[in-house]
């Protein structure tokens, strides 16, 4: 079929329509822009669902001209869906499990095509599990990662594991080692006999623990639940309402948009051509898959995602100037957004991301070194929430090696894990230059063996050159997670499968990330906002933390500032591994306001070594005495007379707190030590633009002055009695 334009600048694609489908209309802007066309182009969509059979890329003669746009929007009043997915059809009563169980032929998904999710209507439902694996390798737990052989080969407990026939569809689901990730691992060989067995990719960290096996016809035993057999071709499934209905859908792409320009991985950057000004307007995105590990993969901070990996639904490499505005990222398998490579001035706002297995939006740069092309980006005013539903681990927004973004007005809730991260690589990666230049290792304890995913691959080693390998300044230059600006967000209810996540988190960032204005809570354990390992330079200010059973608001690791924040029922506090909170950190002028639950330990803790720095702050209890008594505490404690020492235990007057009001009243003793407030001006700007937390909070406020409990903490898997340890 040939594309018609309708005039220069606006093309209709509808269903039966002259043109009907996005690669015709992509087509028709190409010839446009070949002849000429300058202005702006238009691709107005109208309502249906646009199936993708392949990747749809925009390469960079897809660019529109300087000062202009080629906009890919849905028509007014419009919601169409641009799908990955397949839709399952020709099912047949097996005779598995009585005949509950249907069967269908799938031919597309032989072999490497196979699929790893499958959604009934909106419906992610749940691939077939075993009962639970018992993995142990016989290793030392002192090595970061583990050998490689350790994280390819382990023992195995039972006899659920065996050898069959499609071998290579099934994959191990679990954790191994560490609680902060999962894992989908597969399998190349079994030995019954001796009880051991083989992955076809190594286990992020040595493998032990707790496993299911997924993807077996055999365990197949639940309604809801389906298994592939990819050798075959043939799907199974066990419909809860009896029989499949008719949009039982399988994704059939890793990622649904490519908008990808020339990417010159040099230095110098010469040939680097990014597509510009290509902008997507109020569509829909659904069904791409779950991604699968590769043993060429190269995985960022804990391998909560990989490296300039295709999976998502759009996908930016190699581009500027690009936008996508109020469309909806749902019932998908893997990420939402992804910018990786080179990425600047691409704005994503107005946003909905939910219900997808990886993460909701992902700016992911060159690895250390002197590239540094990922930055001044726009996050803004999205609605991220119940992503890393089958990776549990996934952030809502991660900026890994990326800098100068404005990440501003997200709300992002209902996690697994943690909601915001900025991060780099840890400096202890860096430990083969030590080698190179005959220096002291400063980080001996950790060693990294053949074969380590996590960060090693992605780092630009003959760029490296550290003068002095102790000192942070030698490390500054290719930490490229700096100078973002976080701010106006809201972040809450994360953390409710995993452990040790936070609400916003920094790990190995460069200097200048300012942390401001957001508003956290119902977070059931650790600290909400966190500046971990290796992280410098960061300002925390003016945040409002409701605080958590375990009391923890904001945890400072390095030379970093938590300045202006208040602390409703929580504490201030350093981790207590790796590399501890600088002494000169500037820990001032916050206040810690504690109505409900216990800080018996103090309002702050494990900061002791912090001198003037820690100083002019306002603490608060309702208890008569007990502020008094805990600041007297504070002060005995520290091992310095300095810290402290101007700081008041009274109450602070905030003007409205119950209404958002956290301002002061005449004479609060905050405006003498010099207290900014949170004013109502301030705290009604934190969320999105279109459903501000104020709002929220004014109906019911008193939920956030209360301790809350963690939901759950475990993954409740289909076997109630074999629990995976979660």
């Amino acid at each position: 079929m040939t594309a018609q334009a309708l005039s220069a600048q606006t093309i209709i694609v509808s269903p039966g329509g002259t043109v009907d489908s996005l690669p015709e209309a992509r087509d028709a802007v190409r010839a446009l822009r070949a002849a000429g066309e300058k202005g702006d182009i238009d691709v107005v969509i109208q309502d249906g669902v646009y199936t993708l059979d392949q990747t749809l890329v925009f390469g960079p003669e897809d660019s529109a001209p300087e000062g202009a746009v080629t906009r890919y929007r849905a028509a007014e009043g419009a919601s169409p869906l641009i799908s990955g997915g397949r839709v399952i059809k020709n099912w047949q009563q097996s005779d598995l499990q009585s005949g509950k169980v249907w069967k269908a032929k799938v031919p597309w998904a032989k072999g490497d095509a196979f699929f790893h999710c499958l959604y009934d209507g909106s419906t992610l439902l749940q691939r077939a599990q075993s009962e639970e694996i018992r993995v142990n390798v016989d290793a030392p737990r002192s090595m970061y990662a583990g050998e490689l052989k350790h994280r390819l080969e382990f023992s195995y407990t039972g006899d659920v594991l065996k050898p069959c026939k499609n071998l290579e569809d099934l994959e191990l689901y679990g954790q191994p080692t560490r609680a902060w990730l999962v894992n989908y691992l597969g399998i190349a060989s079994v030995d019954p006999e001796k009880k051991r067995a083989r992955l076809t990719v190594p286990a992020t960290y040595r493998m032990g623990g707790s496993f299911v096996l997924e993807n077996r016809v055999d365990d197949l035993d639940q309604p809801g639940e389906w298994a592939l057999n990819a050798q075959e071709g043939i799907l199974y499934y066990w419909p809860e309402s009896g029989t499949p209905g008719d949009q039982v859908i399988a994704p059939a792409l890793d990622e649904l948009i490519r908008v990808e320009g020339v990417n010159d991985a040099s230095v110098a950057g010469k040939k680097d051509r990014p597509v510009e000004g290509i902008v997507f307007s109020g569509l829909r995105f659904a069904h791409a898959d779950r991604q699968k590990w590769l043993p060429e993969d190269q995985g960022i901070q804990h391998d909560w995602n990989m490296w300039d990996k295709a999976n998502g639904l759009i996908r930016f490499r190699g581009a500027r100037n690009c936008a996508v505005r109020n469309c909806t990222f749902f019932d998908s398998g893997s990420d939402g957004v992804r910018l990786d490579l080179f990425c600047q001035e691409i704005t994503v706002e107005g946003s909905t991301f939910r219900d997808l297995g990886g993460t909701g939006i992902l700016l992911c740069g060159y690895g250390p070194g002197k590239k540094d092309v990922n930055k001044g980006n726009t996050i803004h005013n999205n609605e991220i929430t119940r992503v890393g539903q089958l990776f549990l681990h996934s952030p809502g927004i991660f900026v890994w090696q990326s800098g100068h973004n404005r990440i501003s007005h997200n709300h992002v809730y209902d996690q697994a894990y943690t909601g915001i991260v900025i991060a780099g690589v840890r400096r202890r990666f860096f430990a083969p230059v030590f080698k190179k230049t005959g220096q002291a290792n400063p980080f001996a304890k950790w060693k990294f063996p053949e074969g380590t995913r996590e960060h090693i691959p992605t780092i630009r080693w003959d760029e490296i050159t550290l003068a002095d390998i102790k000192a942070w300044s030698a490390y500054e230059p290719y930490m490229h997670a700096r100078g973002n600006l976080i701010e106006f967000n809201e972040v809450h209810d994360c953390l409710k499968l995993l452990h040790d996540g936070n609400c916003i988190y920094l790990s190995a960032n460069g200097d200048g990330n300012i942390v401001r204005h957001n508003v956290t809570y119902n977070h059931p354990e650790g600290a909400m906002i966190r500046t971990d390992d290796d992280s410098h330079g960061a300002t925390v200010q003016g945040n409002l933390l409701f605080g958590t059973t375990g009391n923890q608001g904001i945890t400072i690791k390095g030379l970093n500032t938590a300045t202006g924040n208040v602390f409703v029922n929580s504490q201030l506090l350093t981790g207590r591994a790796g590399n501890t909170v600088d002494p000169e950190s500037d820990l001032s002028r916050n206040i810690f306001y504690v109505v409900s639950g216990s800080v018996s330990d103090g309002f702050h803790y494990g900061i002791d070594s912090v001198g003037a720095g820690l100083d002019y702050n306002l603490y608060y209890h309702n208890a008569p005495g007990v502020g008094e008594s805990l600041l007297m505490k504070q002060r005995a404690r520290n091992k310095t007379a300095l810290a402290d020492h101007h700081s008041l235990a009274s109450d602070p007057l905030f003007v409205d707190p119950v209404h958002g009001d956290f301002s002061f009243k005449t004479g609060s003793p905050a405006l003498k030590l010099g207290m900014k407030p949170l004013s109502l001006d301030i705290v009604g700007k934190m969320g999105t633009l279109r459903d501000p937390f104020l709002a929220r909070f004014m109906s019911d406020s008193s939920m956030l002055f209360k301790s809350t409990a963690k939901e759950g903490g475990k993954k409740k898997r289909k076997k109630d009695s074999n629990e995976l340890n979660l």
